[in-house]
């Protein structure tokens, strides 16, 4: 099964207060998340709870893992130190010198973090470059569209990757928690959630712990290896049950009324386009 790491307590800071902070983390958890990500400052407003494996902390320069006890596993975009458990983070700003062959094999676990491209890139190329360059670990962790990103790891996890970067409602630009786990479970890469929280709720507790974040719900982007699987989980969520005959349809009639890049697969273009087909 997948693994999600979602990090949007490593992305933001200054919480309104250390209960709030604990109420999100709880509800991450909740809605689908199996490992959290933790800036240092968010880490010590914790106290550290909880620190049964299911964190791990992003490692400021210059910092030594021995001041975090009961954390285990930490991300860093320097040098991996050998006595921890590391992602050492690779910031790729544009795909293609993944495409190039340029970057030398690395053995180590990595965190791989790129700008997404336009979803008119073929993924499994990409993919394909990735791992061959690769070879152990990887956090699969695109950023700038959060939509893109979404669709991104979503085709990550078709070809049988695994450890997708969330955050959630996409703060950041990163993949949606709450779109992906669905997802996840709709291909049954994910057992389904026994007591799933509601997005609203999710939402509630990160306004309540960030009042000043101004977060806009992304839409994912649909390519044409990735519209029908998209498509249906989209769908489900907006409460549809349709067919797979009529899936298909829907997907070319919204891909055909859009000129490229891809559209975002938003609500009111999947309500109308329905309402066309009987």
């Amino acid at each position: 099964m997948i693994t999600v790491i979602d990090r949007t307590l490593s992305i933001l800071s200054h919480p309104s207060s250390p209960e709030a902070l604990r109420r999100l983390a709880d509800a991450i958890f909740a809605s689908g998340a199996d490992v959290l990500e933790l800036s240092e400052e968010n880490y010590r407003l914790l106290s550290g709870g909880n620190a049964d494996g299911r964190f791990l902390l992003r490692l400021e320069r210059g910092s030594s893992p021995a001041s975090f006890p009961g954390i285990k596993r930490f991300v860093s975009t320097g040098s991996a130190a050998g006595n921890v458990v590391m992602s050492e983070e690779y910031i790729v700003k544009n795909p293609d010198l993944l495409l190039s062959g340029m970057i030398p094999a690395v053995l180590r676990p990595v965190r791989l973090s790129f700008s997404t491209p336009a979803l008119d890139c073929n993924p499994a190329r990409l993919f394909a470059a990735i791992r061959g360059t690769f070879l152990g670990h990887i956090e699969f962790a695109p950023h700038g569209d959060s939509g893109v990103a979404t669709s991104l790891c979503a085709e990550w996890a078709l070809s049988d990757g695994n450890m997708p970067i969330t955050t959630v409602s996409g703060v950041g630009g990163y993949a949606s928690l709450t779109d992906l786990t669905v997802f996840l479970r709709s291909i049954r890469r994910r057992r389904p959630a026994e007591a799933q929280l509601p997005e609203g709720e999710l939402f509630a507790r990160l306004t309540e712990a960030f009042p000043g974040e101004t977060v806009a719900r992304p839409e994912m982007k649909v390519s044409a290896s990735s519209s029908i699987h998209l498509l249906k989980f989209r769908l489900e969520q907006l409460g549809f049950g349709e067919t797979p005959a009529k899936l298909k349809t829907l997907s070319s009639k919204i891909r055909s009324g859009h000129k490229k890049p891809s559209p975002y697969l938003d609500r009111e273009a999947i309500y109308s386009v329905s309402r066309t087909i009987d």
